[in-house]
């Protein structure tokens, strides 16, 4: 009996977990939020981008996340902020990869966590 009650504790466990990353991601949103921060931002991908430096494979990628960013849900604080927000990131990023002036410093102003975070995380 004990092990039957480990096993369903164990399987509502996983279907709670499963849950909240579910919840990471919008509906038609390749990557989840947990991914592109982890993967994009703190991976240094969204830099290259910014820099210059990026490969088009990479640019393409960041565009994919910050597309998916902008189709997923924010954590806490307002749709409309996190809407405006992480349009504004797409773009610019989106300009830095078009090669667009001035499109460079958009995005590393776009870039800035703390702002984002304070609202949204």
């Amino acid at each position: 009996m004990k092990r039957v009650m480990l096993v369903l504790i164990g399987l509502l466990s996983v279907a709670l977990l499963s849950g909240v990353a579910l919840a990471d991601k919008g509906k038609d949103s390749k990557y989840s939020t947990e991914d592109i921060m982890k993967k994009g931002f703190k991976g240094g991908l969204v830099a290259k981008v910014a820099k210059g430096e990026a490969s088009e494979e990479d640019q393409k990628v960041v565009l994919e996340m910050l597309e998916s960013l902008a189709k997923n849900p924010p954590h806490k604080g307002s749709e409309e902020s996190w809407k405006e927000k992480t349009t504004a990131l797409l773009a610019a990023a989106k300009g830095t990869v078009e090669g667009k002036e001035g499109a460079d410093a958009k995005l590393k102003k776009a870039m800035n966590c703390k702002a984002c975070h304070n609202e949204h995380k």
